[in-house]
């Protein structure tokens, strides 16, 4: 018996206008917290950041992962509760299409709700750099099976050598059973199912060999960055690659971005003081202070930025189920009038 009563107080109570203009302003202003509060960092970060009073009280209410905490997720369902309430009951007391034109709308609300709050805390992104001839298993950057390859990278260039497009041609493989190969660009992603990968960047990478000792080791580096060598001794090598060399009275530089007379610079660090440096073609041998280092190879790399989000699926439904709601509401609207003269 007292449940019944209560149940019918809940009902009541979300079946009230007021309760769900409360409960949007609510959700609202909670989000808002969302955006200008860093999400997903460590409670030692909002410590840092914020003091010992007000990190306490962002990690104590769950406000560093607003879309995942218990009681924000509570307060979309009652929303979306006392919307579908408060829809059912025109439905009961309105006319027919009237009403049903109205639940149509109440309940696109729900879905694009839903799909929002899932795609704010369930959808995941991870921007990932991948060489020529390369292959990732998707399951190491926290998605789903499959595995990616990049097959090739092309870069199209305008007269004065400016990128005009960046295109990797892309082997999806066993993803959902299937295999899609595709070449992207920027603004032409691939596509398929919930997941995206898009073009973003791109980059040379070198690959050197430590010739130093008896054990010849591989090294592979991203075009400016340093390599340690030895970490005891702060020992790093850096790699500038010169796609086009040209030494003369202007300096050393790189005439074009094509690869037609590709050179490596070479410089040796020891505890971020300059020790040896030289400039060397592929396949020519260096010594560089006490290291001996080989330039082998160089080869372009291509940085994807990979997302899914499941959520968006719902948002399109709602807008879908809105369109619908519109539509029957005032067609109908249109020919009672024309009925009626």
């Amino acid at each position: 018996m007292m449940i019944n009563k209560w149940l019918k107080q809940l009902t009541q109570m979300l079946a009230s206008m007021q309760t769900a203009i409360y409960l949007l302003l609510i959700v609202g202003v909670v989000s808002a917290l969302g955006t200008f509060i860093p999400q997903g960092q460590t409670p030692t970060f909002y410590l840092q950041h914020y003091g010992r009073t007000t990190s306490m009280i962002i990690n104590g209410l769950g406000l560093s992962n607003l879309y995942h905490v218990w009681w924000f997720q509570l307060l979309i369902i009652l929303l979306c509760l006392s919307i579908l309430v408060c829809a059912y009951r025109r439905l009961r007391w309105g006319k027919k299409i009237s009403g049903l034109a109205s639940l149509f709308m109440h309940l696109a609300i729900v879905f694009i709700l839903i799909g929002a709050l899932w795609s704010l805390g369930y959808s995941h992104s991870s921007f990932i750099e991948i060489a020529r001839g390369q292959t990732i298993a998707l399951n190491n950057y926290g998605f789903e099976e499959g595995q990616l390859k990049l097959n090739d990278f092309k870069i199209d260039y305008y007269p004065d050598f400016q990128p005009r497009q960046y295109t990797s041609d892309l082997s999806l493989i066993n993803y959902h059973g299937k295999n899609i190969h595709q070449s992207i660009s920027v603004n032409h992603p691939l596509k398929t199912g919930s997941l995206k990968i898009y073009q973003s960047t791109w980059g040379w990478a070198i690959q050197l060999t430590n010739l130093t000792g008896t054990t010849e080791t591989i090294i592979s580096l991203k075009d400016k960055d340093l390599f340690l060598l030895d970490e005891a001794q702060q020992v790093k090598v850096q790699a500038v690659f010169l796609p086009d060399f040209k030494d003369d009275k202007t300096g050393i530089q790189s005439k074009t971005p094509l690869p037609d007379h590709p050179h490596v610079w070479l410089t040796l660090l020891q505890q971020d003081k300059v020790v040896d440096m030289a400039i060397i073609p592929v396949g020519q041998e260096v010594q560089l202070g006490s290291y001996s280092l080989r330039f082998d190879t160089f080869y372009p790399y291509s940085g994807l930025q990979i997302k899914q989000d499941s959520g968006v699926y719902m948002v399109f439904a709602g807008f879908i189920i809105l369109l619908a709601g519109l539509g029957i509401r005032y067609w109908f609207a249109f020919w009672g009038k024309k009925g009626a003269n």
